[in-house]
């Protein structure tokens, strides 16, 4: 299968930019990665923050993804928690460079940008997670929490395995394990 160079750019873009940050890192430098032209990353991509910000859409369409499959499974919270980290676990170190990307250099999109994406990561990511646990919420299986708060924890849970540049080799299992810790806590 061929990538093509719209792809590439933003591939190495993300690689490049989580090595060394968005503001060590040239268009001329991101250029000689793919073998193209200057030319030709600006032809698809303005400027390095419209780049920057094509890399962090591209990310929220793998999490949108991924939490749409949890949302459209119709089994308990358990079965769709496992499914968010199973996904997010299976993402490649493309895929992770991209989602470590936003969370670093997002400061650096214009505000309008940076207000826009905020809202369409809301709507598209935190939104369905915080649906699930309030669905739970509702079923009584999950106790009466602060609905985002219980979401932020889950999500800050699942930081360190998601900033890991490798795809993790039994995802299912371990999303398991990490969903029955989570919602059954480490108490005896």
């Amino acid at each position: 299968m061929t990538i093509d160079l719209r792809e590439r750019i933003l591939i190495e873009a993300a690689m490049r930019f989580v090595a060394s940050g968005y503001h060590a890192v040239s268009m001329r430098e991101i250029a000689e990665g793919v073998g193209a032209s200057k030319a030709s990353i600006y032809y698809h991509f303005t400027d390095k923050e419209s780049l920057l910000l094509a890399i962090m859409e591209h990310s929220l369409v793998q999490l949108q993804r991924i939490v749409t499959q949890a949302t459209h499974h119709s089994g308990t919270i358990d079965e769709q928690l496992t499914i968010i980290v199973a996904g997010l676990l299976d993402l490649d170190g493309v895929q992770r460079a991209a989602m470590r990307l936003a969370m670093v250099e997002l400061q650096h999109l214009r505000d309008t940008d940076r207000a826009s994406f905020g809202v369409r990561y809301e709507q598209q990511f935190i939104g369905p997670i915080r649906a699930i646990i309030t669905a739970g919420i509702q079923a009584g299986t999950v106790r009466q929490l602060d609905v985002m708060l219980t979401t932020w924890a889950f999500l800050g849970m699942l930081y360190p395995f998601s900033m890991s540049s490798h795809r993790n080799r039994d995802a299912r299992a371990q999303s398991q394990a990490l969903v029955d810790l989570f919602l059954g806590g480490i108490r005896a």
